[in-house]
């Protein structure tokens, strides 16, 4: 997770539910993390303001200034952390918010621990800031972006349950366990527990290398209807 001698990475966690902030802190801790909590939005403000971190878990819900309102302290902190989302709220409309607001990767509740920590150690291994990935040889800038999506056949079958990396309007990262092959046709669904996710894209293989724990994706979006690419654009619009 470190180099040798190199300081631990440090996370904020911020959750205003007690026994759920102190299970993420010992999960995060038991990997190798420096980790601390806060039990608000206020709380948080003051912690990344006298030491900042370099990742934040946070929860949406909570009284007081709640992680909207962290996530609109950080549009005016100069290189701030990157967030992860862990919240109960699962619906379309909050997801896109929190995308829109500069949430790096959602988990939602209830979560698996392997799945909170692979997601954290990405987005602190990638280096994400403030979840934007350039690379110059795109067309357009990707937004990092880790959530589960459903990898379906271009007739809409089920393939496999994979992890989105990052999402631009012209392509996206998808992480599998299975392989596909270059040239191959498919549709990735953003996947919540609640479902009701609207918006499903289709894109060909382009590349394909490996991943930790299987395979790496490269998807160029094709064939988009017009309302698709009304919905891809209004997900990736920034913050006004």
């Amino acid at each position: 997770m470190t180099e040798a001698n190199a300081r631990p990475k440090r996370i904020l966690v911020v959750d205003d539910e007690e026994d759920v902030q102190v299970l993420i802190c010992r999960i995060l801790r038991d990997v190798g993390y420096e980790v601390d909590g806060a039990s608000d939005g206020g709380e948080a403000i003051e912690k990344i303001s006298a030491q900042r971190p370099d990742l934040l878990v946070l929860d949406l819900m909570m009284p007081g200034i709640d992680g909207w309102g962290v996530l609109e302290h950080l549009q005016h902190v100069p290189d701030a952390p990157p967030v992860v989302v862990v919240t109960a709220r699962a619906d379309y409309g909050s997801f896109t918010r929190g995308v829109r607001e500069g949430a790096a990767a959602y988990v939602f509740k209830p979560f698996r621990f392997h799945e909170l920590v692979a997601t954290c150690q990405k987005i602190l291994l990638s280096g994400v800031r403030r979840s934007v990935v350039a690379d110059e040889r795109r067309k357009h800038v990707r937004r990092a972006l880790m959530v589960d999506v459903k990898v379906l056949s271009k007739e809409r079958a089920p393939i496999a349950l994979g992890e989105l990396v990052n999402l631009g309007p012209g392509g996206a990262q998808v992480d599998l366990g299975v392989p596909l092959e270059v040239g191959d046709s498919v549709r990735i669904a953003f996947h919540s527990p609640a479902g009701g996710f609207p918006l499903s894209l289709e894109g060909r293989v382009s590349w394909r290398g490996s991943a930790p724990r299987g395979y790496s994706h490269g998807l160029a979006f094709v064939g988009l209807s017009p309302d698709e690419e009304t919905a891809l654009a209004e997900l990736l619009k920034p913050r006004d």
